[in-house]
């Protein structure tokens, strides 16, 4: 085969198993966009991955300038999916970078990870790690995690949702450990481990070694690789799948196409579902409340528009359940929260309430009345995917989704 001169994947396409334009075709979800995922998103950028979703919630901070390739002095205090796809378009033009400043939940729908070629956790907390793993195995999406400690670091790989993976190797009282960003292996947890660029973009690249393994031609034999750079010993590490690890669950039923997409109303969204039919989201949202000391009502839910065409964020006198201040009496009110989207006001959007693009909702049909009350238990949830953007009024299932159940 010639190599041509105008042709940026020359030398790849010469490459045995290499599939260029397969490549073109593929999605990778990169969750967690600091350090290594920086590295792993240049990497599959300019390896050609034809669609990258970036996901991670926080901005640019001065200490990520030494390890993170694609973030510069003029990028503090940006949010970092937004400064990555700026370079990344100056290294691959030809790559569609999609950002979401957003949680996981919030960012990334199940049907979107179901659908993509391959998911890469470039994370910095235990509990961030495990719910990547519970949401990619619910829709049995092939996940590429990784992570690094001072002169090393970690590549785990979960191909199948029966396989062993990172939460088996911890006990039940540490995959119940708060979210607090330690160091990305975890190999302490009184403290975060020092890192740099070194040991990052090696684990870098082993990660995206192994998910273009994955998109050609199978993964890689091994499902943990340790890197250790004092001793110089690269291995792979067996891993025993523990039967009370809670993070290989699929969902347990069809999944049905809706012809609304996030972008829709609470009220579109129920009037497509069958009669009285409850959606619930996976993240809490703000439901209306009131204040316990004079009475003043909130609607925490009352959406008010976004600066330049960003999701609407509701109104409310706190976050996250913390306490705020009623506008009357001045007294502390704490703010009431859900997941059953009937709760909310039916003019609100549902990417305003926290549902990614993609996202499969569980739905609790209304109890037959002949039922028996087991029956209608065992009967009452259904899975229904919210339309990808641009394909409503041309719904099409996920074949990927209907493979992995």
């Amino acid at each position: 085969m010639s190599v041509s001169l105008h042709d940026r994947y020359a030398r790849q396409r010469l490459i045995p198993d290499w599939d260029q334009d397969l490549l073109a075709a593929s999605t990778a979800v990169i969750v967690g966009v600091g350090a290594l995922g920086n590295e792993v998103a240049k990497n599959l950028a300019l390896a050609g991955v034809g669609r990258l979703i970036l996901c991670d919630p926080d901005t640019v901070a001065a200490s990520n300038l030494s390890r993170a390739v694609l973030l510069g002095p003029g990028d503090v205090g940006q949010p970092k999916v937004a400064a990555a796809a700026t370079a990344l378009a100056r290294l691959a033009p030809e790559v569609t970078v999609e950002t979401r400043q957003a949680e996981l939940v919030t960012g990334v729908g199940l049907g979107e990870l179901a659908d993509a070629g391959v998911v890469l956790g470039c994370l910095d907390s235990r509990r961030a790690r495990l719910r990547l793993l519970g949401r990619t195995a619910l829709v049995g999406a092939p996940l590429v995690d990784g992570g690094t400690f001072a002169w090393g670091g970690e590549i785990r790989l979960r191909v199948d949702p029966t396989e062993a993976c990172y939460g088996c190797s911890l006990t039940p009282h540490q995959r119940g450990a708060s979210d607090l960003p330690w160091s990305c292996a975890e190999i302490r947890p009184d403290g975060p481990q020092p890192a740099s660029i070194v040991p990052t973009s090696i684990v870098a690249g082993w990660m995206a070694l192994a998910a273009l393994r994955l998109l050609f031609a199978g993964p890689p034999e091994y499902r943990m690789l340790r890197i250790d750079g004092a001793t110089g010993h690269t291995a792979p590490v067996a891993l025993t799948r523990d039967a009370d690890c809670p993070h290989h669950r699929p969902l347990d039923g069809p999944v049905h196409p809706l012809p609304v997409d996030h972008r829709a109303t609470v009220g579109d969204l129920l009037d497509a579902l069958p009669a009285g039919a409850e959606p619930f989201t996976w993240a809490a949202f703000p439901v209306p409340g009131q204040c316990h000391h004079c009475g003043e009502t909130y609607d925490h839910g009352a959406a008010q528009p976004g600066a330049q065409g960003e999701p609407e964020q509701p109104e409310q006198p706190g976050q996250q359940g913390e306490p705020g201040r009623c506008r009357r009496c001045g007294r502390a009110v704490r703010v009431r929260r859900g997941e059953r989207l009937r709760d909310a006001d039916p003019g609100l959007r549902l990417h305003g309430l926290g549902v990614a693009p993609g996202e499969i909702l569980a739905v609790q049909l209304p109890r037959p009345l002949a039922a028996s009350d087991e029956e209608a238990f065992q009967g009452s949830f259904q899975w229904h995917r919210l339309a990808s953007t641009g394909d409503t009024g041309r719904i099409l299932a996920s074949q990927s989704i209907f493979r992995a159940l």
